[in-house]
């Protein structure tokens, strides 16, 4: 069973503040707070970031994507 997977955009204190899109992010690091307010873990330490929007990633893409490297393989094989 896979889980399903997100585009989350979210203000990245890695990166000075500034809103930055994370791609594929598995649904379970995000989580909502005691506001209702989607949250995002980015990593150990920064476990509660704020998150812009949340967009989810289609299994078809995901499907085709395996499929190709699959296939192809990377860049470094």
């Amino acid at each position: 069973m896979t889980t399903k997977q997100f585009d989350v955009k979210c203000i990245d204190p890695t990166c000075n503040n500034r809103e930055v899109t994370h791609k594929e992010i598995p649904a379970d690091r995000l989580f909502q707070n005691e506001s209702g307010e989607t949250r995002f873990k980015l990593n150990h330490f920064y476990t509660d970031v704020e998150v812009v929007s949340v967009k989810e990633v289609s299994q078809d893409y995901l499907d085709a994507k395996r499929a190709y490297f699959t296939k192809y393989g990377t860049a470094c094989e």
